[in-house]
Parts: structure tokens; C-alpha cells; sequence
């Protein structure tokens, strides 16, 4: 199930910058597993709700509580607290305002996913393990017309990216920078040479994020945004 845990992270890289630039609180979930990660009553909201209106489009709970289930498990991951449900209803808002706002733009450039390239990498998916995939649309609060969105808006964000988002290429120097901070703080660590590619691909996603994330607030600016929740 990694490939589909992978694809049907919703935070993909905008998450990377936020989780980047924010402190970790060590011991907040110490003793919380991902898989004991679940909503409380209060947390849920109706799957036929609208949440936030942004521009002309509506959201709705089945997405909603999809978004936030996921962006407990992934704070968990990260050592982050889950304590506070205010903070997680507006991580949760704040990212679907985001893959919104990207998928509006994205679609005035006139970027295209074909709806049989989604079916096509929804069947491969449940195809992997049926059981195993039921079981994790089931826990997560997904059904197949959500994890087709996530799947929608993962083409849409790569082909964006790669049409709409410009960084700075990563130099030798740079990753040589960054694997001698991570030898000050790992005792245990590959050597360079070892590590290069996945530190240049690291560095890579973090620029992509944070572009991406300065891009969305622009877009904000111009948004008509009513949250409703």
C-alpha cells in the first residue's frame, strides 16, 4: 500500500515548506501511532456541507474531513501537536484553499488531466491490494470520488510546477552544505557520495515548495474566499 499511502497524501508539496518552517514539539504524540490517528465527533463535519466557497467553487465535508484526517496523520509523522483542533480546521482549510487556487489557475493555462488517465491510475491502484485499499479508503475517510480528485490534482500540481514555478537549480555546493548540517545532527550517516542524489532531489522539493507556496499567496490576493466552517 506505500504507492497509494504516496499518492493519496493530499498535502504533497505544499506541506513540505510548512512542515519546513515549523518547530517540532517532540514530545506532543510521543505515544500516538499513525494508525491510531482518527476524528472525534466534534471534528467531522457533514460530507454534504459546504466548507469554504472559493471564487465560484464549493467544498464540501467529504473533502474537508478527507484533508483533515490525512493532516493529523502527517503531524503526527511529525512530531507536531494534534491537540489543538482549531489549528488543525485551518491547516485543513488553508490546504484545500491552496490546491483549489492552483487547480483554478492551473486550468486558466490551460492545464489538462484526461479523465481516463485518472480512472486509469485509480485501477491500478485498488488493483494492488483490493482489501488492503477498501481498508484504507475506509480509515481515512475517502471514497473514490475523492481519491480521484487527489489523483486529478497531483497531475495538475506536477505539470503547474513544471510550467509555473521557477528555482534555482541546486549546485554541488549547496547539497555539500546541507549534508554537512545533517552530519552535525546524525551519528549514523551514509557518505556523501551516497546521499547526493537524494539530498539534491530534497533540496529540489523544498525550493518547489516554497515557491509554490509565495505563488499561492498571490493568488489569494485576487480570490474571493468565504469560509463556512
Amino acid at each position: 500500500m506505500k504507492k497509494v499511502i504516496a499518492i493519496l497524501a493530499i498535502a504533497l508539496l505544499l506541506l513540505v515548506a510548512a512542515c519546513g518552517k515549523e518547530d517540532k514539539e517532540e514530545n506532543a504524540n510521543k505515544e500516538v501511532k499513525p494508525e491510531e490517528v482518527t476524528m472525534d465527533k466534534d471534528e467531522v463535519v457533514d460530507n454534504n456541507k459546504v466548507v469554504v466557497r472559493i471564487n465560484d467553487k464549493d467544498i464540501t465535508g467529504d473533502l474537508y474531513n478527507a484533508v483533515y484526517l490525512q493532516g493529523k496523520l502527517r503531524a503526527v509523522q511529525f512530531g507536531q501537536d494534534i491537540s489543538d483542533k482549531e489549528k488543525m480546521k485551518e491547516l485543513a482549510l488553508n490546504e484545500i484553499i491552496a490546491q483549489e487556487l492552483i487547480k483554478q489557475d492551473a486550468n486558466k493555462q490551460g492545464i489538462k488531466v484526461s479523465e481516463e488517465d485518472i480512472q486509469k491510475e485509480y485501477d491500478e491502484l485498488k488493483s494492488e491490494d483490493e482489501k488492503k485499499f477498501k481498508e484504507y479508503l475506509k480509515q481515512y475517510k475517502l471514497t473514490e470520488k475523492i481519491v480521484k480528485e487527489q489523483i486529478l490534482f497531483t497531475h495538475i500540481l506536477n505539470q503547474y510546477v513544471d510550467k509555473e514555478i521557477q528555482i534555482d537549480e541546486v549546485t554541488e555546493e549547496d547539497a555539500k552544505e546541507a549534508y554537512d548540517k545533517l552530519k552535525k545532527e546524525m551519528d549514523d550517516i551514509p557518505k556523501y557520495e551516497d546521499a547526493e542524489s537524494t539530498i539534491k532531489a530534497n533540496l529540489k522539493q523544498q525550493r518547489e515548495a516554497d515557491a509554490l507556496q509565495v505563488k499561492v499567496e498571490e493568488l489569494k490576493k485576487t480570490a474571493t474566499i468565504e469560509k463556512h466552517i
